[in-house]
């Protein structure tokens, strides 16, 4: 990963400083919302849009990128409360820290920032896009948290997890398409295919797998079997190869595909 993300590591650490010093840290709260943005962490919705954009040699717009990572902190510091997870990140969550409130009104604060950052953008398509994608990942958590100890059809957990996880990968991706007049359509499958492989992967990941049971939360191994979600990813796996196919074939193109093993 760290190969990989060295293809974008000038805007990596942009995106890193910026998050750093969207605000004051002028009391303990603020403190530790700082070093939950700042803990070590993939950022795999950022790397995927930079990567994708210079493959096309497109510039990269901080703004959106910013939108993006704040919007998707927020949504953990309002899943660790659904949980009541002790740890994120390897650290304490801001929910045991101090109270399930807090981490609420925190990830509420960090989308008033995100929005902050889309105002500034000054494009009503991605404003109304990114609104969107907020309610779509709401959505998605409230029928996760009202199946939570029934089995979901396959149905039911591809929509879930749609919203929860590739939403913000598609929206991300969508965006900059539109900033950088490229084929939104082609961007909005590639990075929804992504996001959907992303979390198939994630699910069948020993900690995540151990948390799922902790929560009731039934995921496609537990509709379809291992055999049936390893196929059925493959097909995704498959589709996402031919999707980078398509685009100009240089080091950031071949870095997303590369990054297909890693996560």
């Amino acid at each position: 990963m760290k190969n990989i993300a060295l293809l974008a590591k000038d805007e990596l650490e942009l995106i890193d400083k910026s998050l750093n010093n969207l605000f004051e840290k002028n009391n303990e709260v603020f403190n530790e919302l700082g070093i939950f943005l700042n803990s070590p962490q993939k950022r795999i919705r950022s790397l995927v849009t930079i990567l994708y954009l210079k493959s096309f040699s497109k510039e990269i717009n901080l703004n959106l990128l910013l939108a993006c990572e704040l919007i998707h902190n927020a949504s953990l510091l309002h899943d660790d409360v659904l949980d009541n997870a002790d740890l994120r990140r390897g650290i304490t969550t801001i929910c045991k820290k101090f109270n399930p409130n807090i981490s609420i009104l925190s990830g509420d604060y960090l989308l008033s920032l995100a929005t902050e950052n889309l105002i500034k953008i000054q494009n009503w398509d991605i404003i109304t896009r990114f609104q969107n994608c907020v309610k779509n990942m709401s959505e998605a958590e409230i029928l996760q948290y009202s199946l939570r100890g029934k089995i979901p059809t396959e149905q039911e957990y591809l929509k879930i997890i749609k919203g929860k996880t590739a939403e913000l990968f598609t929206a991300t991706l969508e965006g900059s398409a539109i900033l950088s007049n490229l084929d939104k359509n082609k961007a909005k499958k590639f990075a929804e295919n992504f996001g959907i492989l992303f979390q198939l992967k994630n699910d069948l990941e020993k900690n995540s797998a151990k948390a799922d049971k902790k929560n009731k939360i039934y995921t496609l191994k537990d509709i379809l079997g291992i055999a049936k979600t390893q196929a059925l990813m493959d097909n995704y796996l498959e589709e996402i190869r031919s999707e980078i196919g398509d685009l100009p074939q240089n080091n950031y193109s071949r870095g997303l595909e590369r990054l297909l093993g890693l996560i």
